[in-house]
């Protein structure tokens, strides 16, 4: 299965996938300060999540380390993928980062 990597340095771009490739997303995170990556917004017609894991950076490094969010891409069009950097129990409309990538499936593809 193609496999599409994805880090902080390709927010804002767009990229085209192909049914049944595997986008992932890995980003810094420091969960232990309350701060997580979650989720905001995608066509879950085009891309499907496919689970989400924590790997720390390593003895003392004080909780911090990367959120790897995947997804199984299940059909064609055009996605958004926006991921927020927020507490959980704080407003959801208050992130103190954002993350987001476009990912084209199928039909025509624009210039990259």
């Amino acid at each position: 299965m193609p496999r599409l990597d994805l880090t902080g340095a390709d927010a804002g771009r767009s990229y085209p996938a192909a049914p049944g490739d595997l986008v992932v997303v890995e980003l810094d995170e420091t969960p232990s300060s309350g701060y997580r990556w979650q989720l905001d917004e995608v066509d879950a017609h085009v891309l499907a999540p496919a689970g989400d894991s924590f790997r720390p950076a390593g003895a003392g490094s004080g909780g911090t380390g990367t959120r790897q969010l995947r997804f199984t891409v299940v059909g064609a069009g055009r996605t958004s993928v926006r991921l927020a950097l927020r507490r959980g129990w704080e407003t959801p409309g208050q992130p103190v980062r954002r993350f987001e990538v476009t990912i084209h499936v199928g039909g025509a593809q624009e210039t990259y």
